[in-house]
């Protein structure tokens, strides 16, 4: 990561943190993870226009770079994937800023809308699949599935916030490669060394994310090298 785009990271750090997305407390994530003193809303980025273009700017320069290694660390895809819903938002945006066509995997009935996938496209394209925010990446696999049952080939999903706790190496195991903008702890740290945040709160998420890293005994081999 070049300077100028650690400068855009922080940038959108502080812009998330401007719009309310940032709270603390006490918090359920994902129906799986409890107790986890920090909550992150990246859907209020839709509030902030520039704020959103800038996010769909750093993950499009950051899937272009990727890819543009001699050792090319993201496979060529037809179109992106929203994972419901905040991916949505984030993928409607990258998708006007690469010009690639954009679907919606609807993976239960919404309205008068069925189960299914809006927008065009035909079996075997290959989509990179987009969310704001991953935990455990169970919402990914779930979305990569139900692609899949549709003849959509996964390889790469992209995040514009990464908790770091454990979905690169689970994405992994799936075959879905893990790029991720921003890791949450880097933001916590800008916001405390920025005096945006109480010491108390930096200090009970530090011990939070100690206490929920995974152990590198239950990584898989290739994650623990």
């Amino acid at each position: 990561m070049n300077r100028s785009q650690a400068l855009d990271n922080l940038w959108l750090a502080r812009a998330l943190y401007d719009l309310g997305a940032v709270s603390f407390g006490d918090f359920t994530l994902g129906g799986t993870t409890t107790n986890s003193p920090v909550f992150i809303n990246p859907k209020l980025l839709i509030s902030n226009p520039m704020a959103l273009r800038v996010a769909a700017k750093l993950m499009h320069q950051e899937v272009t770079l990727a890819q543009s290694l001699r050792r090319a660390r993201v496979h060529p895809y037809d179109v992106v994937a929203g994972v419901p819903v905040g991916g949505l938002l984030l993928a409607t945006a990258f998708s006007l800023e690469s010009s690639v066509p954009l679907i919606y995997p609807r993976l239960k009935p919404e309205g008068t809308g069925p189960r299914g996938i809006e927008g065009r496209y035909r079996s075997g394209m290959r989509a990179l699949l987009i969310d704001d925010l991953i935990t455990g990446g169970r919402s990914i696999l779930e979305t990569a599935t139900f692609l899949e049952e549709h003849d959509i080939v996964v390889h790469d999903a992209l995040v514009l916030i990464d908790r770091d706790m454990g979905a690169h190496a689970r994405l992994k195991a799936q075959g879905i490669n893990l790029i991720s903008i921003i890791k949450l702890d880097v933001m916590m740290k800008f916001y405390s060394s920025a005096g945006l945040i109480d010491p108390d709160d930096y200090q009970r998420y530090l011990t939070f994310a100690k206490q929920s890293t995974p152990s590198r005994s239950a990584l898989p081999e290739a994650e623990k090298k």
